[in-house]
């Protein structure tokens, strides 16, 4: 198949729907460079399925759909059709009837792309499978793009494998290979799902069986309970008929025994109405007599609080007598220490020096005379000055005068100068020659560089390969412990997760039970199911119809030594806590049996195995089957995995992160690798630039050096005559003199500073009239101070005296109170001892009055009793009275409950319950008495709770589960054989591909030598597989030896080298397997005009030998030359490109527009 057209309509530039004929021979595209060549290219790879919008300098698909200029809105849509010509019928089978095919890409804004041929919307793989069965395809080294050269010369040799399967056709056989691949990758994932799914179904069908089993053994245990209560419900019910007849002959007996006792009862209560009259009057006489007793103690404390008050007087007028006398004598003190300081104020005031006013006046008078005969002096001073100043200024006129003929002078020197200035200008403008000794030194310096990083390139590209094959066998070893810790941890989740969901399905009840709140001890599961049994299974929570409220403690009875209660090995809700402690655990059956004698009522005896022993005498030995026992197993297996799995977890991440250190190092070495592989290329550029410099810089260093010696010789002449001016221009104005000038500048000067010292001498005056004024003012104020100091002291003399006297009349005052309080506390002691023998009379008359009424109480509590007791022996009666009603009325209960309960949970009367009982119980059943089948119905309920939680449907479910077990062996072996086919297909095109990639690769070596020769006329060259022994995993790469130089690999050469030997091998890639369309974007930029000449030989070449279709877009005059034909894309209007037929003139002006 040809490709004949490309067309484009809003792709990237390309606004306008254009057409690009793609004829046979060579096409060339040019143009300037931002104008949209590029886009032709990409939009021939996108149309034959590129899905990287990167790989096209794109963001995302939508950056490809034309985004609008200033002129122009963005478009919604792109769109690329190839027209292909399939007269040769090579298109797949469903396209094949039609000589020509179009191949449609659209890309919608947000939507995504859609394909066709000939209308037909199609898959995007089918697409790149056509592309690639024709040696071409959006990833073909066959469209080679900007930098691909260059890519191909630094990529690794895996990479450049891929023109070998091009060259091989095999690209569709490798999409086939991977999609086979995956394929069975997804199978055998399949598999192993499928296997553990099987292994899963299988575990869920043996338990079903076992839960069948015990269903059927539940129904057997159920009818045979059922027949037993019928037949205790029958008994009941006889009891209850038996008991109301016999409670109400006894009510009858108990009404005639209580109207007796009421006529008992009123007469002794009429008797201790009587005692109780007596009471009242000497309960008054004692409280008469207990008041008068009151009144005296009162009186008495009275007394006692007066005597205390008056020795606190006398104490506190004692203490104002001395606080007195210690205020006269600091007031004394205060008088004293006024007169001191009086004296030493008037002392002070009189050593005052004294004011003469005639003195100050003269003093002052002088001060200002001084200071009127320096300010005379300023003036005098300031006026010679300005006259000096006036002088001055005529001097300075008569010598500008004299400069004035001295720059006459300098003007002619000026024009002496003006030819020695052009030459020294000349002279600098060129080039320096020591600067230019230095740059030869620096590009020699920099070759013997760069030819040094070129071999230490070589040298560190070898050392990566090594590592990074270390490092690749360091994550193969690392591979191991990942998978052994990945394995354990599914492992242990899927235990986790099977355990969860068997305790789910025994979880039947809305509210938690309190086997949930249960954590025994390991090993004690056994014992703490055979201990609570079904109750396990009961909740909390109050609203259930059956739960654990909680006992109080009582005394209840000990454990022997030996044996261990079970509330300590198992952490339990409080409400279990007192049927724990009444049931003990020992290690073995031999244990219990030597225990099981000393129970008491209500304890328990278990041991570790699950056996149990009652106090009551039931036993039920370890071997029975205990579902509790299992269920509390299977929570503490699950506790212990889940403790377990941080472990693991933890593990599993060390590995994963071992793993992935190891996997960033290889990246990293293989990254740095290629860095070195690509920086290679730029190094022996850097080499060859830095040739050319040195022999560019020894060039400039010699013609510098001869112009240079020529200028010195003119420049030395000019400067010579310079000079002479010179000196007439210094001899001119060494006839000028200052002299006269300067002398009259430093008397100024002079002048200056003794005005400046009288100006300080006038400060200095100042002052000291001030210090004058100031001196007076202080001894003024200071002579007003001790004036007031002296009156204050005087005040406060005369305050001291009056303080004095005020305290003297308060001190007579308080000796007077004292003498008034003498003799007081004696005249209250003699009240005191008087009240005290009145007190001991009112007592004793006190106490005769309290016995008499003690008796008299005594006597009405004594009758008061046997009214009590009479009381009581009637409300006795009343109250068996009133039982024996209860009782009445509870039989009828209890009769009618049984009545209820046959129909209830029967469905007949009491009466028939005995035809239930005898339809499944034998003779025997019904000669026990009602204890012993109490019992036998306990052993069959704890038969039936043993069994657990019962599926009644599990033989329903075991059957389905069956089936679905065969199903799943089915799919397994379809898998089976399906993975096995895909395995021979996968082989089968490995094979394939391995045979027809060797024989390309002869082909192409062959091609690469002999285009190799023909390109650098002379020299050889060869490929070589390297990295692997499977030639599909190999790498692949070039060694060349052009002529006259030795056999090196691709990445040592220069530039030039590398870029003719890697278009040899795209071109020998070509002769191999031709593509039918062949785009060269800029591929001659590197090329010198010798290699450009070369690269185009090899263009007609392969233009006569294959059938290939060339597309060349390039900006080199000599490649448009050889083309035949010529397309310009332009972009006339900014940001929209247009393709137009040009020639070679019009070519050569738009790359000369550059």
């Amino acid at each position: 198949m040809q490709i004949t057209e490309i067309k484009i309509a809003g792709f990237k530039s390309f606004v306008d729907p254009v057409t690009f004929y793609v004829e046979p021979g060579l096409t060339g595209i040019v143009g300037p460079n931002g104008c949209g060549k590029s886009n032709l290219l990409e939009s021939l790879r996108w149309v034959m399925g590129a899905s990287s919008a990167r790989a096209m300098r794109g963001g995302e698909m939508d950056d490809l759909i034309f985004s609008g200029t200033a002129k122009r809105p963005a478009r919604e849509t792109a769109e690329v059709t190839l027209v292909l010509d399939n007269s040769s019928r090579r298109a797949p089978p469903e396209f094949n009837d039609e000589d020509r095919l179009e191949v449609t890409r659209k890309l919608r804004r947000g939507v995504g792309s859609t394909y066709k041929i000939n209308g037909r919307t199609v898959r995007g793989k089918d697409i790149q499978l056509i592309f690639a069965d024709a040696s071409t395809g959006a990833n073909s080294p066959a469209l080679v793009r900007q930098g691909q050269i260059s890519e191909l010369i630094g990529s690794k040799p895996q990479n450049r494998r891929r023109l070998l399967e091009e060259a091989a056709g095999i690209a569709g056989l490798n999409t086939r290979r991977h999609e086979a691949e995956l394929k069975l990758r997804g199978a055998e994932t399949n598999l192993e799902r499928l296997s553990d799914l099987s292994s899963e179904v299988e575990r869920q069908l043996e338990s079903l069986k076992r839960q069948a089993r015990k269903a059927k053994k539940h129904r057997a245990l159920s009818e045979q309970i059922t027949a037993i209560e019928a037949l205790t419900t029958h008994r009941k019910w006889l009891a209850a008929e038996e008991a109301v007849k016999n409670t109400h002959e006894a009510l009858t007996e108990a009404r005639n025994s209580v109207e007796k006792l009421t006529l008992e009862d009123a007469m002794a209560e009429r008797k201790a109405l009587e005692a109780r009259e007596t009471i009242a009057p000497l309960r008054d006489a004692e409280t008469e007599a207990s008041g008068r007793v009151g009144q005296a103690k009162v009186r008495m404390t009275e007394l006692q609080g007066e005597k205390r008050a008056v020795e606190a007087a006398i104490e506190r007028h004692s203490t104002d007598m001395r606080r007195l006398v210690s205020d006269i004598e600091r007031e004394q003190s205060l008088v004293e220490d006024a007169e001191s300081r009086l004296a030493d104020a008037r002392q002070s005031l009189e050593n005052l020096p004294s004011l003469d006013p005639a003195a100050f006046e003269r003093d002052q008078m002088e001060a200002q005379a001084r200071l009127q005969m320096i300010q005379k002096d300023i003036s005098d001073a300031e006026q010679t000055a300005q006259e000096k100043t006036e002088t001055l200024a005529r001097l300075r006129a008569e010598r500008e005068a004299a400069e004035r003929n001295r720059r006459e002078l300098t003007q002619r020197l000026n024009q002496y100068t003006l030819k020695l200035t052009q030459l020294e200008g000349e002279l600098g403008r060129l080039p320096d020659v020591a600067a230019l000794e230095q740059k030869l030194t620096h590009a020699r310096q920099a070759l013997s560089e760069s030819e040094s990083s070129l071999e230490d390139t070589a040298a560190s590209i070898t050392e990566l390969e090594q590592t990074v094959q270390t490092v690749r066998k360091e994550e193969d070893e690392a591979d191991e412990p990942h998978r052994t810790a990945d394995t354990a941890h599914r492992s242990l989740t899927a235990e986790i997760s099977g355990l969860e969901r068997l305790l789910r399905k025994s979880e039947k009840s809305s509210a938690p039970p309190v086997m949930d709140a249960l954590s025994p001890q390991p090993g004690f599961e056994r014992a703490l199911a055979a201990a609570l049994g079904d109750d396990l299974n009961a909740p909390t929570d109050p609203s259930a119809p059956a739960y654990w409220g909680g006992a109080a403690t009582g005394t209840d009875p000990s454990f022997p030594a030996g044996v261990t209660p079970l509330n300590t090995v198992c952490e339990a809700p409080g409400e279990l806590g007192r049927r724990l402690a009444q049931c003990g655990v020992v290690e073995t059956d031999a244990d219990a049996g030597q225990f099981a004698t000393s129970l008491q009522v209500g304890q328990r005896l278990v041991s570790k195995s699950g056996g149990l022993w009652r106090w009551d005498g039931y036993v039920r030995k370890s071997d029975a089957p205990l579902s509790q026992a299992e269920q509390l197993e299977q929570r503490n297996r699950l506790d212990a995995c889940r403790t377990e799995l941080p472990d693991i977890e933890a593990k599993l991440e060390a590995a994963r992160r071992i793993k992935s250190e190891l996997e960033q190092r290889r990246r990293a070495a293989e990254s740095e690798l290629r860095d070195l592989r690509a920086h290679a290329p730029r190094l022996q550029k850097a080499r060859n630039d830095a040739s050319s410099a040195v022999f560019r810089a020894e060039q400039e260093l010699e013609r510098a050096s001869l112009k240079q010696e020529t200028l010195a010789n003119s420049v030395d002449e000019a400067r010579q005559q310079r000079d002479e001016a010179q000196s007439a221009v210094d001899a001119a104005a060494q006839t000028e003199t200052a002299s006269e000038e300067e002398a009259l500048q430093a008397e100024l000067a002079k002048m200056r500073h003794q005005i400046s010292d009288l100006r300080t001498q006038e400060g200095t005056a100042k002052a000291n009239l001030s210090d004058l004024q100031r001196n007076r003012d202080r001894i003024e104020g200071r002579k007003r101070a001790l004036e007031k100091e002296i009156a204050d002291w005087t005040r406060r003399q005369a305050q001291s005296g009056d303080r004095i006297a005020e305290l003297s009349k308060s001190r007579t005052d308080a000796r007077t109170q004292l003498d008034n309080l003498e003799g007081k506390p004696e005249e209250v002691d003699d009240q005191i001892e008087t009240l005290s023998g009145d007190l001991t009379r009112l007592e004793a008359h006190r106490q005769s009055a309290a016995d008499a009424h003690a008796e008299a109480e005594k006597q009405a509590r004594e009758t008061e009793a046997a009214a009590r007791a009479a009381k009581d022996a009637a409300s006795k009666a009343r109250e068996s009275t009133a039982s024996l009603n209860v009782m009445l009325e509870s039989t009828k209960e209890r009769l009618n409950d049984s009545i209820e309960l046959a129909s209830t949970q029967f469905g007949r009367q009491p009466q028939g319950l005995l035809a239930i009982a005898e339809a499944t119980l034998d003779e025997e059943w019904f000669e026990k008495n009602q204890k012993e089948l109490d019992q036998e119905l306990m052993g069959f309920k704890h038969e039936l709770a043993s069994l657990g939680s019962v599926n009644q449907d599990a033989e329903k479910d075991a059957e389905e589960m069956s089936e679905r077990l065969g199903t799943q062996a089915e799919e397994k072996a379809d898998l089976t054989a399906a993975i096995a086919k895909l395995r021979e297909g996968v082989d089968a095109l490995n094979d394939e591909g391995r045979e027809r990639l060797l024989a390309a690769f002869e082909t192409v070596n062959e091609h690469f030598q002999s285009l190799f020769t023909a390109l650098f006329n002379g020299g050889q060259a060869e490929l070589k597989l390297v990295d692997a022994d499977d030639p599909l995993m190999s790498g692949l790469e070039i060694f060349a030896q052009p002529p006259g130089k030795k056999v090196t690999s691709l990445n040592l050469m220069s530039g030039g080298e590398q870029a003719l030997t890697a278009t040899a091998l795209i071109f020998a890639v070509f002769l191999s397997n031709p593509a039918p369309i062949c785009v060269l974007d800029e591929v001659d930029a590197p090329l010198d005009d010798v290699n450009v000449d070369r690269f185009c030989r090899m263009l007609d070449e392969m233009r006569r030998r294959t059938e290939t279709r060339f597309v060349a877009i390039t900006h080199n005059p000599v490649t448009m030359s050889r083309m035949d034909r010529l397309f310009g894309v332009t972009m006339q209007e900014q940001g929209v490109s247009r393709i137009v037929s040009v020639d070679l003139g019009t070519a050569e002006q738009l790359v000369a527009a550059e």
